[in-house]
């Protein structure tokens, strides 16, 4: 691995060398990481494996026109200017392909965890055989299909020819469990659990939580029974939360998606797009964020950022060249690492918590379904939607009864503004979103 000051210097070499090919413009982004990963199949230990790679995104442009090219290793780096201005030179020419100004960044001051940097093969080894041990403990009627323990500590760099020169460095660890509860002839719904921490002294507790809350949701979907038909209401699960509901939401928010038509909400911001009980927040600095990070994939400042407020549309998500077209400031919304291009994206997501504990939530309606698993298909376009709730329960007057599976279907902006309830407890989901359960009313619930 190439620590942060090391990596930033080799991006600013390859601007100073892809200007000395005629570039007129050079972002070089870097990153660089040392990772050990102990897999899971079949109930038992599969692979280890340790890895160190560093890897090149150089972005040229001349005339207007765009190249991009990206390369493993410093000794590449050469090859890759050339080849993004060999691209450049074929490309159609964009008047608004121009790299972004420098801005002032504030620093985030978070330190690496030296401790995970130490932590070799066998001590993970050791971690998720204790982890497979804790889940036949609990309940040998629990099988695990996949899984995992891996750990991490990596650094990021950017350099460009208009004057912007960061860098720093991060760690993680994070495990995960997917599988099946069997008992007899009654085989369970697969399920999933995960967790992601940034210190080495936290990953044997988050171990012992992940196996407990993955035992107990495989459990729960054993003795499944026929559902019930009705029109009414849905308790969605923060996972749900976060891959159905924002993942219908967030894309309509990127500024691309509206200049592009491609977004119903262009004509919203200030208005009511959900119930007031709605509040989202991307937080790219959040100190226990896995994403959190003081500049986004172009250079440009990370800053908290409320997108809906009591269900007001207060922003769309700009990278730099959105920005420029709207004449506005970026947001800090560009996304991803140095094999691609940047594209608009989110960091750490938060939906702030409501005052109806989980529990209650789930009490209150006299008849309702508990989704912590949805599988179907989806427009963000129109906002129709239709799948199967795989692993669910019919909430019936306190009771809770897992149910075989169940097609739901509905319009997602309805759904928003059908919320009645919001939970007060809020779930760390892979380190990057902090969200709640939240109650819906007025679904069409098919039994199967």
């Amino acid at each position: 691995m190439i620590g942060p000051e090391e990596l930033l210097a080799a991006c600013e070499r390859a601007v100073g060398r892809a200007q000395a090919l005629g570039a007129e413009q050079v972002e070089v982004f870097a990153e660089s990481g040392l990772s050990t990963e102990v897999e899971l199949q079949k109930d038992d230990i599969h692979t280890a494996s340790t890895s160190d790679e560093t890897s090149f995104g150089v972005r040229v442009l001349r005339g207007g026109s765009q190249g991009f090219a990206t390369v493993n290793g410093i000794g590449n780096l050469e090859a890759a200017c050339s080849e993004a201005l060999a691209i450049a030179a074929v490309a159609p020419a964009d008047e608004f392909n121009q790299l972004p100004d420098p801005r002032a960044v504030e620093r985030f001051e978070r330190v690496p965890d030296a401790a995970l940097r130490e932590l070799r093969v066998d001590s993970l080894v050791d971690l998720a055989g204790s982890m497979l041990a804790e889940v036949r403990a609990r309940d040998p009627r629990v099988r695990i299909d996949t899984g995992g323990v891996a750990a991490s500590v990596h650094s990021r760099a950017l350099a460009s020819s208009t004057g912007i020169a960061l860098c720093e460095a991060g760690s993680e660890a994070s495990s995960h469990l997917f599988g099946m509860a069997v008992d007899g002839d009654d085989v369970g719904s697969f399920d999933y659990d995960s967790s992601t921490v940034l210190r080495a002294d936290a990953l044997a507790p988050a171990l012992s939580g992940l196996t407990e809350r993955f035992v107990e949701k495989c459990l729960g979907s054993l003795g499944t029974r026929s559902g019930e038909s009705f029109r009414g209401t849905l308790v969605l699960s923060p996972e749900v939360v976060q891959s159905f509901l924002l993942g219908d939401l967030l894309p309509v928010l990127s500024a691309k998606a509206v200049r592009t038509g491609r977004s119903p909400l262009a004509e919203r911001l200030g208005q009511s797009i959900a119930a007031k009980a709605l509040n989202l927040i991307d937080d790219p600095r959040l100190p226990e964020g896995t994403a959190s990070g003081a500049f986004d994939r172009e250079g440009m400042p990370t800053r908290r950022c409320v997108l809906v407020d009591r269900g007001v549309l207060q922003t769309f998500l700009y990278d730099a060249y959105e920005a420029q077209r709207a004449e506005v400031e970026p947001t800090g919304h560009a996304c991803g690492g140095a094999a691609a291009l940047p594209r608009i994206g989110t960091s750490n997501l938060l939906v702030s918590p409501g005052d109806t504990p989980y529990e209650k939530l789930c009490r209150e309606p006299d008849r309702g379904i508990l989704v912590t698993r949805f599988s179907g298909q989806s427009s963000a376009i129109t906002g129709e939607f239709s799948g199967v709730v795989k692993g669910g329960f019919l909430l019936r007057q306190g009771e809770r009864v897992p149910i075989r599976e169940t097609m739901i279907a509905g319009n997602l902006y309805d759904l928003l503004h059908s919320i009645s309830g919001v939970s007060s407890e809020l779930t760390n989901l892979n380190g990057c979103a902090l969200l709640p359960a939240i109650r819906v009313e007025d679904v069409s619930i098919t039994a199967g």
